[in-house]
């Protein structure tokens, strides 16, 4: 039975030792697929996984910043004892601490928390007696533990006995007051930046294109000067894409500058803001001409003059910063990438080409 000066501090909000639950500043450290995490009512899996420990810290683990111990803690889970949420501290040793029946235990068997890409907005939003908010992320799968900490460290909060629980110097301290880590959801407004481009990989193709005909005639008995004008437009065209499923069917803005074809080769024309629904693309109509074709045609022939040009396709990598700012001032930033096109038709010319003989034109003199 729990001694009466534990009941007492329960009920006043405190932990084992009495130590106050002194509510935590908001740290936004944490700027986020083995078991992906999934809502329980809603939506798609998450970037969030839970990856078994083997040896090393993976890629894009989660990390609190412990001002108890002055370092960065890893959020860890272990079945072990039950559901169990902890901290992995590297100075520590290849262990997961947590609290456990009034007691600090460690195991070696464990998953870290991990958010792949960085892409999901993670946040600590302040709660208390048990309750947490809105896409908590749970300690384990459709169990009422959810990841939580203090100022002490990381632990779980369970709902069940309406608390945070934490393991520091030995023991299970608890409290009434804590933080829970959230996946933030909801309207936002996203903007994708601060695009670069890595003309390394460029990959270029080019190709000769027929814009325009026109026949020529001469039904005369002997060479004579032909002309015609011939006038096309063709289209500029510039798209930007990522292969990222997020980024697939996210609309927002696109702040980049397209590539254009200078004297010297491809350079970024100025920054412009595109809709991004998917993707984003931008073009423009370049009128060619009138270019007059003046050549000699031979005697009663048809001949084509023709307008061409040279197609140029670039695509080349890009990288930048997808932005998201939710409705209550949270702001989120990612690294992306994607591929970037470019098709343009330059060096547009006119010549005749392609002479025939007239056959239905009167015979000429003898």
């Amino acid at each position: 039975m729990m001694p009466l000066l534990q009941i007492f501090l329960f009920l006043l909000g405190l932990g084992i030792l009495g130590i106050p639950a002194v509510e935590v500043p908001g740290s936004r450290l944490l700027d986020a697929l083995n078991t992906p995490i999934r809502k329980r009512d809603q939506g798609p899996p998450s970037h969030l996984k839970w990856e078994p420990f083997q040896g090393r810290l993976p890629p894009d683990a989660v990390s609190s910043w412990n001002r108890h111990t002055g370092r960065l803690e890893f959020i860890c889970s272990t079945m072990e004892l039950g559901c169990n949420s902890g901290s992995y501290d590297p100075v520590r040793g290849p262990y997961c601490y947590f609290p456990n029946r009034g007691q600090e235990k460690h195991t070696s068997n464990f998953n870290i928390l991990v958010n792949a890409g960085g892409f999901e907005a993670l946040d600590w939003v302040d709660d208390s007696f048990g309750t947490v908010p809105e896409n908590a992320v749970e300690s384990c799968p459709s169990v009422d533990i959810f990841v939580g900490r203090s100022r002490d460290g990381l632990g779980k909060v369970s709902k069940e006995h309406r608390a945070l629980f934490v393991a520091l110097g030995g023991e299970e301290v608890w409290y009434k007051w804590y933080q829970v880590l959230v996946v933030k959801t909801g309207p936002s407004d996203i903007s994708i930046v601060d695009v670069a481009y890595n003309l390394s990989t460029a990959l270029e193709h080019s190709e000769d294109v027929v814009l325009a005909e026109a026949p020529v005639q001469n039904e005369g008995c002997g060479a004579a000067p032909g002309s015609t004008f011939l006038e096309e437009a063709t289209e500029t065209e510039h798209t930007w894409r990522s292969d990222h499923p997020a980024l697939a069917t996210v609309r927002g803005t696109l702040q980049a500058a397209p590539l254009v074809l200078t004297g010297t080769g491809w350079a970024a024309a100025n920054v412009t803001s595109l809709p991004w629904v998917g993707g984003a693309s931008i073009a423009k109509f370049v009128s060619h001409g009138p270019h007059e074709v003046r050549e000699e045609v031979p005697a009663r022939s048809e001949c084509t003059a023709v307008l061409r040009g040279r197609r140029r396709d670039l695509q080349v990598m890009f990288t930048a910063q997808l932005r998201r700012e939710f409705r209550d001032g949270f702001q989120h930033s990612v690294g992306v990438t994607g591929w970037a096109q470019t098709r343009v038709v330059t060096g547009v010319s006119a010549r005749i080409q392609q002479c025939r003989e007239l056959t239905r034109v009167p015979p000429c003199p003898a």
